[in-house]
């Protein structure tokens, strides 16, 4: 009795040590797909050349459940492999177990230290509690999480990011330290909805002081706020392209549910009319051929099934693949802003206390001087702020020059091919269709000529 606990510990830690070994090395990303990248960033000064061709691949697999009750979740393994120094040089390695909202806190992360970047976005949620490992929307999930790795790593800046880093690297316990509990699950909501209500206080608190000062007000390009209108724009005409499609889908599977009842109906005639057959079979009476219409209608339904898949998967998923890009887009335009804000925030901020400072004069010695250096001392550590600010907008316009052409090359690619696709695969279809009409039609065109005998035999 007392070697059978530490025989159990030893084995769950052996299970655990052997679950968490990377596996050799794949030579691409398996559940990514066409990766396209921006291209055209210089090597930085600082910057470690020999990491800039070292890659990084990263897999996500093995989704399980852990925890029961309302602490229930599913946890992923993220393995990586790479040759960058900053891992660990050559053929470095490494496994972990992460769960959803830890990506959206990497997620987040990047949005707030890649300047100019445009982070791509995580699956979406789903209001059913997914809890099953084994479940189509766990799998759904699991493969829009190794999209985004495999973007993420194959970034030229974000693969360098220090929360890349930390997120593939820390260890459970230290991890567990890093993201805090009102940041998982439900409540990440909640708390992102508050701090993004108080961003917006924040702001028209910014705007009401800026407005009764002269101060130094830093202002977007006009070059950037037509993209941004442009991006914006081309957003709402894809939902509505998405909703649009969506429906002519649900009208082609409407049509095959249609079809198929329309010739349930026709086989249960046809029985019958072989049933009566062979009662009126000495009188000489004749039958109607309802098996003839059933035979082209069972050979319409598998073309028009097919058509209507195929508008799912060569086309309403490269216009949602299009769409998650320019909400991405549109991600990256808040972060920008939101430093220009941070830019006006502090401008404003050295303004009031200037303006305080001169009603202060020279003071004689004392604690009126000696709280005039202090305030002195704020207002500079101010100026360096926006100083830094400013260079930070810079690196974003910057960084977001390369982005916005990959952001209208990948655009174009996407929905060039999805257009080509779809007008392909509907150009078979119809074909297809044809066909079968025309293969079932010919043996009684000539029947056509006696119309009420067509039908008779």
């Amino acid at each position: 009795m007392t070697t059978a606990t530490p025989t159990t510990t030893t084995a769950a830690s052996d299970e655990r040590a052997a679950f968490l070994t990377p596996g050799p090395r794949p030579t691409t990303p398996s559940d990514a797909g066409a990766i396209r990248v921006p291209t055209g960033y210089a090597t930085r000064a600082g910057d470690d050349d020999d990491d800039d061709d070292a890659g990084l691949v990263i897999e996500i697999g093995d989704p399980h459940r852990v925890g029961d009750g309302l602490s229930k979740h599913i946890e992923y393994k993220v393995t990586y492999w790479t040759d960058s120094a900053t891992y660990g040089g050559k053929d470095s390695s490494g496994c972990s177990t992460r769960r959803f909202s830890d990506f959206e806190w990497l997620s987040k992360q990047l949005g707030a230290n890649c300047d100019g970047v445009i982070i791509p976005l995580l699956p979406s949620k789903t209001i059913l509690h997914m809890d099953d490992p084994s479940s189509r929307g766990i799998e759904r999930r699991r493969k829009g999480l190794a999209a985004f790795m495999a973007r993420c790593a194959a970034h030229p800046l974000v693969r360098k990011s220090a929360d890349l880093h930390a997120f593939l690297t820390q260890d459970s316990k230290s991890w567990s330290q890093r993201v805090p509990w009102y940041e998982r699950g439900v409540l990440s909501e909640g708390v992102s909805s508050v701090t993004s209500w108080l961003s917006t206080l924040n702001t028209s608190d910014m705007k009401s002081l800026t407005s009764s000062m002269s101060v130094d007000v830093m202002r977007e390009k006009q070059q950037h706020v037509d993209v941004v209108e442009y991006v914006t724009k081309l957003k709402l005409r894809l939902e509505k392209l998405i909703a649009a499609t969506s429906a002519l889908q649900k009208h082609g599977a409407h049509t095959v549910s249609v079809y198929e009842e329309f010739n349930a109906c026709l086989e249960l005639l046809a029985g019958q009319e072989e049933k009566a057959r062979s009662v009126f079979a000495q009188s000489g009476a004749k039958g109607v051929w309802w098996q003839r219409l059933s035979d082209l209608f069972t050979a319409l339904i598998p073309p028009q099934r097919q058509a209507t898949e195929l508008m799912s998967s060569e086309f309403l998923d490269s216009l949602n693949e299009v769409h998650a890009l320019c909400t991405a887009v549109v991600a990256a335009f808040d972060a920008r802003k939101r430093v220009v804000d941070h830019y006006n925030k502090v401008s404003s901020s050295i303004e009031r206390i200037e303006s305080k400072l001169s009603t202060m004069g020279v003071p004689e010695p004392g604690p009126k001087r000696e709280e005039k250096q202090k305030i002195e001392l704020a207002v500079s550590d101010l100026r360096i702020e926006r100083t830094q600010t400013h260079e930070r907008y810079e690196r974003c316009c910057a960084n977001m020059e390369h982005e916005l052409l990959w952001f209208h090359t990948e655009l174009a690619l996407v929905l060039g091919q999805a257009l080509k696709k779809h007008v392909a695969a509907q150009g078979a279809a119809a074909g297809n269709l044809s066909r079968v009409q025309d293969s079932h039609f010919m043996d009684i065109k000539a029947m056509m000529a006696n119309k009420p005998q067509a039908f008779l035999g």
